[in-house]
Parts: structure tokens; C-alpha cells; sequence
């Protein structure tokens, strides 16, 4: 059996078509920016991560004698993403603050992620199972803020 011959797709039309009476105009072209990580948002993060797990700690009932090895790791790997995903809202180099910061509702929801995770180790003292889904939290918060393209605020 021999394969289906290929059919000519026609080029698409260089110019656009001319606007229908009664028809709304085009949206605007939106800029989309691609998150940058530069040496500045690496050293915010740095500076915030040993901050967090000092919260985090202290939300989890403090420092005691049998602390789990297991339960201090992933704290700490909580505070790490949790101080990636708040770095994430320093503007980088040639950025404005405003368009940083995101225009949107979501826009916020990533920073919030953080508090979030803090209320979740706070409801069960050095226990894992409430710090898995802290980290399942801000691993959410920073996905957000760093896949999805961001658009620049209108001016």
C-alpha cells in the first residue's frame, strides 16, 4: 500500500484582511517577558531562605531535642523554594518595579504560597506529613511564577 500523496497547504496571506463594518478592532500586541534569573534574585533568595526556615521552625513548634533529620531536611527545602518564589518578585536588571510585581490578582497568589505553607506546618508540630504539602505549596507557587509568561502592565 502506498502512502496518501501530500495535499499543498496554501501560504497564509501576508497582509491582514481589511476590517468588517460593525466588527471591534484587533487586540494590541502585549509584550511577554520571560523571567530572568539573575545574580540579584539569586542573593534575595539566599538571604531569605535561613529566615524562613526560622519561621517555619518556629511554626512547627519550635527547636527540641529529638527533631527528625527527615523533617528538618524538607523544612529547609521549603524555605529555600519559598525564598526562590519571593525573590522571584525582585525586579531584574532594567525591569520596573510595576511590571515585576505583575499586574494581576495571580500575580500575588505566589507570594502567598509562602504564608500558606507556614500556616501548614503550624497545624501539626514536627510532623512530615504536614510538610509535604508545604512543600507541595510553594513548589506550586514558584512553578506559577516562573512558567508562565508574564505580561507588562499598561501604561
Amino acid at each position: 500500500m502506498s502512502p496518501a500523496p501530500r495535499r499543498a497547504v496554501p501560504d497564509a496571506p501576508s497582509e491582514a484582511p481589511p476590517p468588517v463594518p460593525g466588527q471591534t478592532a484587533a487586540p494590541l500586541p502585549v509584550r511577554v517577558r520571560r523571567p530572568t534569573w539573575g545574580r540579584r534574585r539569586l542573593v534575595v533568595g539566599a538571604l531569605l531562605a535561613p529566615g524562613l526556615l526560622a519561621l517555619l521552625v518556629e511554626a512547627d513548634g519550635g527547636w527540641t531535642h529529638h527533631l527528625t533529620p527527615l523533617w528538618l531536611g524538607l523544612l529547609a527545602v521549603v524555605a529555600v523554594v519559598g525564598g526562590l518564589t519571593l525573590a522571584s518578585y525582585v525586579p531584574a536588571r532594567g525591569e520596573s518595579w510595576r511590571d515585576t510585581l505583575g499586574c494581576s490578582p495571580c500575580a500575588v497568589v505566589s507570594g502567598g504560597t509562602v504564608l500558606a505553607a507556614v500556616f501548614l506546618v503550624g497545624q501539626a508540630p514536627h510532623q512530615v506529613g504536614m510538610v509535604l504539602p508545604a512543600l507541595a505549596v510553594v513548589l506550586f507557587g514558584l512553578v506559577q511564577r516562573t512558567s508562565s509568561t508574564r505580561d507588562a502592565c499598561a501604561r
